[in-house]
């Protein structure tokens, strides 16, 4: 980790980039055991409430199999989902550093908190269409189980970003102002 944080000042957009993509890849991990789903919906129940709507739950799960042997479709919409997540707040929080050099931690982490919220929503997007595929439903099906997952992504993404936006924080260095 030393290396990564004391690598030299001239990459300050890939230090941050790569802070967040993995960094997004933790809540992920998380919502992909089931041991931590079945204690979370345990002590959280309501949460569940928009996907019996049919809504995508949590942030995209990284799991190696599918849970209880469910539909291969969806666990493969899930995987995309997952690289769709952390490529884009990857990308964002790179395009956020390399625009403002001199910004903050603070600016940055919030950056990584959004480009968090904007990957969960277009992570959303794969994961609505393909319930809404699996289900036999039309175009109009697909457009707005699309929608409706692109929306709980945003929700989700913003209760969670903290935890991109924290590693960000901490691997971010912004680069000295020039002297007058």
């Amino acid at each position: 980790m030393k290396e990564f944080r004391n690598s030299p000042a001239g990459f300050p957009s890939r230090r941050a980039g790569t802070a967040a993509a993995l960094a997004a890849l933790a809540p992920s991990l998380l919502f992909g055991s089931a041991a931590f789903l079945t204690w979370f919906n345990a002590r959280a129940a309501w949460l569940v409430v928009p996907s019996a709507l049919g809504a995508p739950y949590g942030p995209p799960p990284l799991r190696a199999f599918p849970i209880g042997g469910g539909p291969w479709p969806l666990f493969l919409a899930d995987l995309l989902a997952v690289a769709v997540l952390a490529a884009a707040a990857g990308a964002l929080t790179a395009r956020a550093v390399r625009r403002r050099p001199r910004a903050g931690r603070v600016r940055t982490a919030l950056s990584a908190w959004g480009a968090f919220a904007l990957g969960t929503a277009l992570a959303g997007v794969p994961r609505g269409a393909a319930l809404a595929a699996v289900m036999g439903l039309g175009p109009l099906g697909w457009a707005a189980y699309a929608a409706g997952g692109a929306v709980a992504g945003v929700v989700w993404g913003a209760a969670l970003g903290w935890v991109c936006a924290a590693a960000t924080a901490a691997a971010h260095r912004p680069e000295p102002s020039p002297d007058r």
